[in-house]
């Protein structure tokens, strides 16, 4: 079994744990979900006008069951949204996540401080995992010591990327792959690579990062 833990597409496979990630409006209904998914308010689309409704919306989808997950939502200095705004709804949605024990995607643009210091101030207890990460050695280091868990997608397919050190010599169990939005790779393509990096057959990936996600999804 393979597990894309953060993608926007809806692959179906038998052999597939497709988590596919929503951001979250007032018009979003049941309906309109996969079966299996996260939701969240994305730092991006954050508009004064309409972010509350939204809100009120990801409450009440936010308990199905197919939803297993709380994001991607985090923050993000490269883009116009204020700072304050995008910290406000970042906390009212890692309290929803406390409130149903789902874990919390992360997506995070060089505020990696502010994020540690959310999750010290609210003493957060359920799993914080940062989708994406691409990195070097001080920052995913620094965020192991707050007990951050990582979802690894497309950048460990270059030789050059900071995070290829990462993904060969973190600890089973503190992370899990992903494609996210990119259509031009597999997740099969992304167990490859990591399994040649970490020196593992991938049927041992596999196991054990349906370890991972079980626990850190309860699913």
């Amino acid at each position: 079994m393979f597990i894309d833990f953060h993608t926007h597409h809806d692959r179906q496979s038998p052999d597939l744990i497709n988590l596919q990630t929503l951001d979250v409006t007032s018009q979003l209904k049941t309906e309109n979900l996969p079966d299996l998914c996260s939701l969240g308010l994305h730092p991006w689309f954050i508009q004064d006008s309409s972010w509350q409704a939204a809100w009120s919306n990801l409450e009440a989808l936010a308990e199905l069951p197919q939803v297993v997950a709380i994001g991607e939502c985090g923050l993000d200095r490269h883009i116009d949204v204020p700072l304050a705004l995008q910290i406000e709804v970042f906390i009212k949605q890692i309290e929803l996540a406390e409130k149903l024990r789902k874990p919390l995607v992360i997506h995070c643009v060089k505020a990696f401080a502010e994020l540690i210091a959310i999750r010290e101030k609210t003493k957060s207890r359920i799993p914080w995992i940062i989708h994406g990460f691409n990195k070097k050695e001080a920052v995913w280091q620094q965020l192991l010591n707050h007990n951050f868990y990582f979802s690894f997608g497309a950048a460990i397919l270059s030789d050059r990327a900071p995070v290829v050190q990462a993904i060969a010599t973190i600890a089973d169990g503190r992370f899990l792959l992903e494609t996210d939005d990119r259509i031009d790779i597999t997740i099969e393509q992304i167990y490859d690579r990591a399994a040649q990096l970490r020196k593992v057959p991938v049927s041992t990936l596999q196991n054990q990062l349906l370890e991972t996600y079980s626990k850190l999804t309860r699913n």
